[in-house]
């Protein structure tokens, strides 16, 4: 299964596509599609994210903590943990 992360940076308009990678199945590429999430943020700072795994796609906007650093732990549940489809 395809995933793949982006970030839309300040002042544009489009989406950037960073990473990218295949999954065996859901989980495996929910897993590696999240940390890859995290690892962008981290890297990028506070922006908005775009996760897609398959079909299934989510948004991320990381916060602000009281201390004023960058609050990162909406991103691990931006998207199921696990994924049924009919």
């Amino acid at each position: 299964m395809q995933w793949r992360v982006g970030v839309l940076r300040s002042g544009v308009e489009n989406v950037v596509w960073t990473d990218h990678g295949t999954g065996v199945n859901w989980q495996s590429a929910r897993d590696a599609a999240v940390d890859a999430l995290y690892e962008r943020a981290v890297l990028e700072g506070r922006h908005e994210y775009r996760i897609q795994v398959g079909e299934q796609e989510g948004y991320s906007w990381p916060g602000v903590t009281e201390d004023g650093e960058m609050d990162l732990s909406i991103i691990r549940g931006v998207l199921p943990r696990q994924y049924y489809w009919h």
